[in-house]
């Protein structure tokens, strides 16, 4: 009886590493079919134009959308004359750091890839172009256009020339392509960069050079997701021109001084305030996400103080625009997964202006009230006061803490006591002490 347990506790062990062994095989095996079954896909991210803030920003957010759809790889099309160095170096170390496979191809045909878009182009997993275009002339320039100092120059040569050689070196690329088009702004057409090494791929179309680039990384193929631009890009792209933020930052540090010389003017300050901003993140000193929350931030405060100040609307419009303007940058359903629709973004600011515009209203048909005689003349009227200033021909009171221009059919001066006989306006009709009967 004894031997008959032990070899019923045997069977039992055996059946049951046969079972988990099993259960094992079946798991790796659907495993498998879920990955193979899984539809493949690339993101396809269109760069046009000069490259900018906004350039970064887009790359950025394709980036993340690959990897959000688990993409296998991501199309680049380049079509740019060069642009920010600064920002060209962002979107080479996203490149670099990329774990999914990056193909880069100039187009479309008659397209370029010049200075900052041919430095783009040798940090990509796999570069190519289209026929009738040309790629090449990276030499450093002043983004004003004018001339360098000769060791500015020299030193801005060697600098980003050592960089471009690294990167052709990473990415087994053309040296010699890599140092000419810095040192000496040599450009190449299509042929000449496939035959100096500059390019892998020479492609009769965009599809065709994505079929050659996956077979060459060896990656599936798939549907391809087109990143359009939307409101935010626009926006980005608008305000990422160095000479228009460069004029935004001036104009914002006018605004701002005019209003800390003249305490009380308000629409400056708020202008001032909102261009700030707007330009730091032109000039990529401020992310674009807490750009959206600074301005955000900011159109709070205003409204805020609407409640408290006597700005004439200026802190509610400046409030409400840049509430506007956070929604859109701060929502990116790309980076995050986190959508929020166009009419919300903007139709809540929207409907926020129209209820101050309402309650505008409100208020200034209660002041017409009561027979025709406004809150003011109620409060004020009868009351005696003393001229406090002058400006110019002008001589102003202070009624409750408000400040008053007076309208007197005689004579007044500074200290005189005068009697408010009603308003006119934004003015206090009133009539001097001294030439009121006495009783």
């Amino acid at each position: 009886m004894g031997l008959f347990e032990v070899r019923l506790s045997t069977w039992r062990g055996l059946l049951a590493i046969t079972l988990l062994v099993a259960a094992m095989g079946v798991v790796s095996a659907v495993q498998a079919w879920s990955a193979t079954n899984v539809p493949a896909c690339t993101v396809e991210i269109p760069i046009e134009g000069a490259i900018s803030t906004a350039s970064d920003d887009f790359l950025a957010r394709g980036l993340a959308l690959a990897e959000r759809e688990n993409c296998a790889s991501i199309l680049l099309t380049l079509n740019t004359p060069g642009g920010s160095l600064q920002t060209t170096r962002s979107m080479v170390e996203r490149i670099m750091a990329s774990s999914i496979p990056i193909f880069c191809v100039v187009a479309p045909e008659g397209g370029h890839a010049g200075s900052a878009g041919a430095l783009i182009l040798l940090a990509c997993h796999v570069s190519g172009a289209l026929p009738a275009t040309n790629i090449g002339a990276a030499t450093p320039i002043s983004g004003a256009g004018n001339a360098l100092t000769d060791d500015l120059r020299a030193k801005l040569i060697e600098d980003t020339k050592s960089w471009a050689v690294s990167l052709a070196k990473k990415r087994n690329r053309s040296v010699e392509f890599a140092e000419k088009m810095i040192t000496e702004a040599k450009a190449y057409d299509v042929d000449s960069a496939l035959k100096i090494g500059a390019i892998e791929i020479r492609a009769t179309s965009v599809s065709d050079f994505y079929e050659q680039s996956s077979a060459k990384q060896q990656v599936v193929t798939g549907r391809r997701i087109l990143m359009e631009r939307d409101l935010r890009e626009l926006l980005l792209s608008i305000i990422a021109d160095p000479e228009f933020s460069y004029l935004l930052f001036m104009a914002a540090l006018a605004l701002l001084y005019f209003e800390v010389t003249h305490p009380g003017a308000i629409a400056p300050g708020v202008t001032g305030a909102l261009l700030l901003l707007v330009s730091l993140i032109a000039f990529h000193k401020l992310d674009v996400v807490w750009g959206g929350v600074g301005l955000m931030l900011l159109g709070m405060a205003f409204l805020v103080a609407e409640a408290f100040v006597p700005s004439f609307g200026a802190l509610g419009i400046g409030g409400i625009l840049a509430l506007g303007a956070g929604s859109v940058l701060l929502y990116d359903p790309a980076s995050g997964g986190l959508s929020l629709s166009l009419w919300l973004s903007l139709g809540v600011p929207i409907t926020l202006g129209l209820a101050l515009f309402a309650v505008g209203i409100v208020l200034f048909r209660s002041r017409r009230s009561a027979g025709g005689e406004s809150l003011a003349e109620a409060g004020i009227v009868g009351i005696e006061v003393a001229i406090d200033h002058q400006e110019g021909e002008q001589f102003f009171v202070t009624v409750r803490g408000e400040i008053w221009r007076v309208q007197s059919e005689r004579s007044v001066a500074i200290g005189d006591r005068v009697r408010i006989l009603g308003v006119k306006g934004l003015r206090l009709v009133v009539l001097p002490l001294a030439a009121v009967p006495s009783k």
